[in-house]
């Protein structure tokens, strides 16, 4: 299957794919997205879908990235950031924060990281 219909797949709970990134997450012993609490530290991980830095004059320097475990999605904002080496779109990633919210989005701000190998 082609990386583009993967995406699509994986944006459906129930698919193969996000069932696979839930016993992935589930193995790494992290909170899945749509069980994290807001405004406590959380341990969540992923699959990068999207990364977007926003035009500087829209509002300040960041790098956001669209991650999501297979129950649900975050957006991961690093404020400063145009890119992250080794963060790109179907990269397994693991942070740690605080989840709260930006314009209606559950968000994690400059979170700890970690790249996490591909099968």
């Amino acid at each position: 299957m082609e990386f583009v219909d993967r995406l699509r797949h994986w944006s459906s709970p129930g698919s193969d794919d996000a069932q696979e990134l839930e016993q992935r997450r589930h193995a790494l012993g992290a909170t899945s997205i749509a069980q994290a609490p807001d405004r406590e530290s959380v341990d969540v991980g992923g699959v990068v879908r999207s990364l977007t830095h926003p035009p500087a004059s829209v509002g300040p320097l960041e790098l956001v990235v669209s991650l999501y475990d297979g129950t649900g999605a975050l957006d991961v904002v690093w404020l400063g950031r145009r890119a992250i080496p080794g963060i790109r779109p179907g990269v397994h990633l693991r942070v740690q924060g605080r989840i709260t919210y930006r314009a209606g989005v559950r968000t994690m701000f400059n979170p700890r990281y970690e790249l996490l190998p591909t099968d």
